[in-house]
């Protein structure tokens, strides 16, 4: 049975085009909820159709009732079957504090629902705890992430469906062979030369990312003798001041020259950049598993991270990937020097990464773990309604 789904969620997530798309391709109708950029990506970038709804942006100044009203309204007269809120948000209490609203699967992203980390004022995190107290399922993906995101639902955890769905990775696209082209591409346009080393930073320059230890650890390794580190940009304009300070601190550190800065890409790119990768380095401090971790074990790229509860499982240390202790810069240069050192390692680490991806992060194995939740949701809120 085909669904309508209604994704409302980070408007600018390539995630949620990632998954908008492949529900699409399955025949299920597709609703993005204020997120012209996803929906534009999903029709670009992945040749998918969809449809958008204007919701919170145009009915801002409506009092919170008449925009619950609003919004029931367009949801029935649309034929929503669930709402997937992905990366939840205060605002997302619109769906919860709904009578007779279609039913809501919540994916916890981490930054979202981590107070420790990611302080946030008494009324967000009322509102969040409300939106998760009425879910009708509910999703994150790590094991630390998922339980945190149901010790806040409350009474409600236990009669919800709940399960863990990587954000995973398309094998097909991110196959090592069909990548080589591109890696060689973005080598030419770098100025990377050939037999250079290629660390890569693939994630966002926000300041809870950490690209300046990055560019520190980079700057005091082995890797800045005989290579460069490729810092990727993802096109938003926070970027802009964060861009030009790592510039800086990379003159300051004596490395300016060896430091690039690779523009966005659309997503059937993103291979062959981080292809080109013989390494790539991810330090937060608080985390799920993104697909970016999914993508690089794929196409072979030894992963260096700082050593989370909820990568367990998935960077195995000294298997599948090398863990530092978060902000310990001397077990980091360490690492990223043991890639050089040891020749047998980075070769280890990519087999065994591949193996993992292979057989637990394919995307569409993912994308029927949704549609099981989707489907699952219903049939709680109904159970619900009757209980």
């Amino acid at each position: 049975m085909h669904l309508t789904v209604l994704l409302h969620g980070d408007p600018r997530a390539p995630q949620q085009a990632r998954l908008g798309a492949a529900l699409a391709s399955r025949g299920h109708r597709v609703i993005l909820c204020d997120a012209p950029g996803v929906a534009a990506a999903i029709r670009r970038e992945h040749g998918q159709r969809c449809e958008e709804l204007t919701l919170l942006s145009s009915v801002a100044a409506i009092p919170q009732p008449l925009r619950r009203l609003w919004a029931k309204r367009r949801a029935r007269e649309l034929g929503v079957d669930v709402v997937h809120l992905n990366f939840l948000r205060p605002w997302h209490d619109l769906w919860s504090t709904m009578r007779g609203g279609p039913p809501i699967l919540a994916t916890a992203w981490g930054s979202d629902i981590n107070d420790d980390v990611f302080q946030k004022t008494r009324r967000t995190t009322r509102r969040l705890d409300h939106v998760l107290s009425r879910a009708a399922a509910v999703s994150a993906d790590s094991v630390p992430l998922l339980s945190r995101a149901k010790a806040r639902m409350g009474a409600r955890a236990a009669a919800v469906p709940s399960r863990i769905v990587l954000w995973g990775v398309d094998l097909e696209t991110f196959d090592r062979q069909k990548s080589l082209d591109g890696a060689a591409r973005f080598r030419r346009a770098l100025g990377i030369e050939p037999g250079q080393r290629v660390l890569l930073s693939p994630r966002q320059t926000k300041p809870h990312y950490h690209p300046d230890r990055i560019l520190r650890a980079f700057a005091a390794s082995r890797w800045a003798r005989e290579g460069v580190l490729v810092i990727k940009l993802h096109g938003r304009p926070e970027e802009v001041p964060c861009k030009e300070a790592l510039r800086a601190l990379a003159g300051e550190l004596g490395v300016g020259a060896s430091v690039r800065f690779a523009d966005p890409c659309p997503y059937s790119e993103l291979r062959g950049l981080y292809a080109m990768a013989d390494a790539a380095v991810s330090l937060l401090e608080a985390d799920g598993v993104p697909s970016t971790f999914c993508e690089l074990a794929a196409l072979g790229v030894p992963i260096v991270a700082s050593d989370l509860p909820a990568y367990e499982g998935v960077l195995q240390h000294d298997e599948r990937a090398l863990l530092v202790p978060p902000r310990d810069h001397g077990a980091l240069v360490a690492a990223l020097d043991r890639l050089i050192d040891e020749p047998d390692l980075a070769p280890r680490l990519a087999e065994r990464g591949r193996a993992w991806a292979l057989e637990h992060a394919d995307w569409q194995r993912c994308v029927d773990q949704f549609e099981a939740l989707y489907r699952a949701a219903m049939a709680c809120s109904i159970a619900l309604s009757r209980g």
